[in-house]
């Protein structure tokens, strides 16, 4: 999509973004609250299906041609599977830790995807960009607490989740360019619910009633449309202009943990928050950043 987007079309795409991290932060939520005593693949693998079927139809309803050439490609599988590796991570704090806490951590890519980029990609960060890292990791720490009472080791899994969010996201970097955006979309769902449900079936399944095995599907169908609405919404409009929404995946779910799960951050933890998505949107606009 070209900087020279329409107005009404970038306010759309903004809309789509936001709309997006919504279902995302509400799959979450769904996750959270209906998981129960199944295993973490058994979840994952159910909501999988779900998402993957919903995916297609999207796919398949907007005109867009899925081929499976590239489907298994080495970097393509890759991939998928450290998305399927972040889900893990992510779906066991979820059942540890406040959902706007977790999310807050596992949105704070971009303060990770900076070093990698001068480490693994060889780009250049201003001192303005690096300080903006900083700035984001002290609000990880105010959010751990490390040295606190309160502090949970299951921050461990947030970091992991987005560290493995960083490596998907790094990958698509060197994936060759005749591979497509639907197929490599449609490798991430499907090729983390099948490996989801070969490590259930290795560990054993455990019964399902129908109301968890329908909130687990509504979570993965809220996957898709996610996903969906995220397609669309960069198809309208510039990155720039629509990928700082990203965050308000992170308000979402600080106001669902509020309202359904009774949780209450307390100021350290809000302010480190803040601190990890502000960091997030000024380095996802730009700020900072070296003129070519």
């Amino acid at each position: 999509m070209s900087a020279s987007a329409e107005p009404r079309d970038i306010r759309r795409g903004m809309g789509l973004m936001t709309l997006g991290m919504l279902l995302f932060a509400t799959n979450d939520a769904l996750v959270k609250a209906h998981m129960g005593a199944l295993s973490v693949a058994q979840a994952l693998g159910v909501r999988g299906i779900f998402a993957t079927i919903g995916v297609a139809a999207f796919l398949m309803a907007s005109g867009t041609r899925l081929t499976l050439a590239g489907y298994w490609h080495p970097l393509v599988v890759g991939r998928s599977l450290a998305e399927g590796l972040a889900v893990f991570f992510l779906f066991q704090a979820l059942w540890r830790m406040p959902i706007g806490d977790v999310t807050a951590v596992s949105q704070s890519m971009p303060l990770f995807l900076l070093p990698i980029a001068v480490l693994v990609l060889g780009e250049k960060v201003s001192p303005v960009q690096w300080a903006l890292v900083i700035l984001g990791f002290i609000g990880i720490v105010l959010i751990a607490k490390p040295a606190s009472a309160g502090f949970d080791p299951a921050i461990g899994l947030a970091i992991g989740t987005t560290i493995c969010f960083v490596l998907r996201d790094v990958t698509v970097k060197f994936i060759p360019p005749h591979i497509a955006s639907a197929t490599v979309t449609f490798s991430t769902v499907s090729v983390v619910m099948a490996a989801a449900l070969a490590l259930a079936t290795i560990q054993g399944l455990g019964p399902m009633g129908v109301k968890q095995t329908g909130m687990l599907g509504l979570a993965g169908l809220l996957l898709a449309a996610g996903q969906a609405a995220i397609i669309t919404a960069l198809r309208m409009a510039p990155v720039s202009q629509v990928g700082p929404f990203n965050y308000t995946k992170t308000a979402f779910a600080v106001v669902i943990g509020i309202l359904f799960f009774g949780e209450r951050p307390d100021l350290i933890t809000a302010a480190g928050i803040g601190l990890v998505a502000l960091s997030g949107i000024l380095i996802a606009s730009g700020l900072g950043r070296p003129r070519a």
